[in-house]
């Protein structure tokens, strides 16, 4: 290994362990629409604003925002990166839809601080959407 290579390389691993500052921590409750505008995620975090390294949840619903949307069901699959560090989380969440069309991840977790992107991918009649949220973690 040549020492740029040696320099980028701790560079790349002294990053992993800092925080951004831009852009407002933690999450609370909000609603994001997806890339396509089919549908609306109203998400709440639990707890808020997201602790570092500990497990959160999230409480959510999918709503359809096109008139006379098809009632075929949707699946849902909820995920977070940080991609300035080309990771993901450690953990995959365990989704439970409830009675009422409301859905619940559990056992998400952000391991280290910084910018983190929070993904609802959505997905009826073979068509999917991403909601997408920025999270920045301190």
């Amino acid at each position: 290994m040549n020492r740029w290579s040696a320099i980028g390389l701790a560079l790349l691993v002294a990053g992993c362990d800092r925080g951004t500052s831009s852009g407002s921590p933690g999450v609370g409750k909000k609603t994001v629409v997806s890339n396509g505008g089919s549908y609306a995620v109203i998400f709440e975090t639990q707890p808020a604003p997201i602790p570092l390294n500990a497990p959160f949840a999230l409480r959510f619903s999918v709503e359809p925002k096109a008139a006379g949307s098809t009632s075929a069901p949707i699946d849902v699959e909820v995920d977070a990166r940080m991609p300035a560090h080309f990771h993901g989380m450690n953990r995959v969440p365990k989704l439970v839809r409830h009675p009422d069309g409301s859905f619940e991840a559990e056992g998400l977790l952000f391991h280290m601080p910084g910018q983190w992107e929070l993904y609802f991918d959505i997905t009826r009649a073979g068509r999917t959407e991403r909601a997408q949220v920025d999270v920045n973690l301190k």
